[in-house]
């Protein structure tokens, strides 16, 4: 007999135990389903004019044991109550935690869902985008609640050997001298110097550097950018003011004199990092590369704290590949609730089935290798 679930939908994250928080930094979500990113993410983004935060809990009922938390909102998109999780455009990963109760297979998962379904407010649709096919080291279960699609995006993870002098030394020759090559053409300027930083006030700082950086980049380049209004510049001041010291974020900066030079920043579940933004001064630091030397030193420092997994994002950017990235696919789902979500979701299909054409993926190509591969990263 399978075991009963009782489940409750919340609105705000601080009404949730703290054992949720526990098992997000115990590798059972990803960097995006961590306590800081999610609390400052409801805090901003989640208050937004037609956002509903709809924080989902389940637990056995048995001995109230967790078995599952969905992070979602309830937003109106396009005419349509939409249920997706709490993103934004700024998680690249969105997974459930995973509780020890959580149904081990996809047989005994359908009960839970059934129950999650029925806690539901009334919605058109459901839409989860861009989940890893495995959270915690199992399966993902949502991708038992219904028929799912390979996402247009993807996760680039690196795993780095105990000795970062071996990770070097896989790379191609001429990538690995040429980095050398621009650390010291950077470090001739007096003051030039590397550091990740820990002080609120001056990652505060940095923060606004990384903003006036990574905006005129976009806007050179003619991408819409949004990181550096409200409440998306709110959102990111939160999430670094609270988890420099929790251990859930990470950021580096080359400097000079006071001047910043180049940027990362980056989010931790304590294990593994995900770099979400970097910026670049241009001029007469273009001679020193500073996207990808600030990304190298970067490296080389999450590696001394003891980091072995480092996602470079969703970002599908040409650089990525000389530093001997991975790739693991994404998934999206998207499930009708109402007559008025159909035809939303046969639009999701039509588009996944020309991203599998061959055709599409010669001219998608094409235009890729034509596209200037700016490492600054927009919504």
């Amino acid at each position: 007999m399978s075991p009963a679930f009782r489940i409750r939908c919340l609105t705000r994250w601080d009404e949730l135990p703290p054992l949720w928080s526990d098992l997000a930094r115990d590798g059972r979500a990803t960097p995006f389903q961590a306590r800081t990113f999610l609390a400052a993410w409801y805090a901003t983004l989640g208050g937004e004019p037609g956002a509903s935060p709809l924080i989902v809990e389940a637990v056995r009922e048995s001995d109230g044991a967790p078995a599952l938390l969905l992070p979602l909102v309830l937003q109106s998109r396009g005419g349509l109550r939409v249920i997706g999780f709490a993103d934004g455009g700024i998680a690249d990963n969105n997974a459930p935690i995973l509780g020890p109760a959580c149904p081990p297979d996809e047989a005994a998962f359908q009960p839970l869902w059934r129950a999650i379904r029925a806690a539901l407010p009334p919605a058109d649709l459901i839409a989860f985008d861009k989940m890893p096919l495995a959270v915690g080291g199992r399966a993902n279960p949502l991708l038992a609640a219904a028929p799912w699609r390979p996402s247009a995006l993807s996760a680039h993870p690196l795993v780095l050997p105990d000795s970062f002098e071996a990770y070097s030394r896989s790379r191609t020759t001429k990538f690995r001298k040429e980095q050398e090559r621009i650390w010291r053409v950077f470090t001739r300027s007096d003051g030039a110097r590397f550091d990740m930083i820990a002080d609120p006030a001056e990652a505060a700082r940095l923060l606004d550097d990384i903003d006036r950086l990574q905006g005129a980049r976009m806007r050179e380049l003619g991408v819409p950018f949004a990181l550096d209004r409200p409440p998306y510049a709110a959102m990111y001041r939160r999430l670094v003011a609270d988890g420099l010291a929790a251990g859930e974020v990470a950021l580096g900066a080359l400097t000079c004199n006071g001047e910043t030079v180049g940027a990362l920043l980056g989010v931790s579940d304590g294990r593994a990092v995900t770099l979400v933004r970097i910026a670049h001064a241009g001029g007469a630091w273009t001679n020193c590369s500073p996207g990808r030397l600030v990304i190298e030193r970067m490296l080389m420092a999450l590696h001394a704290r003891g980091v072995r997994r480092i996602d470079f994002s969703i970002g599908d950017y040409g650089y990525k590949e000389n530093f001997n990235i991975g790739w693991e696919p994404l998934a999206d789902l998207a499930l009708p609730l109402s007559w008025r979500g159909w035809p939303r979701v046969a639009a999701g299909r039509a588009r996944a089935a020309l991203r599998r054409s061959p055709l599409a993926r010669r001219l998608r190509d094409g235009l890729r290798g034509g596209r200037d591969q700016s490492l600054a990263r927009s919504t």
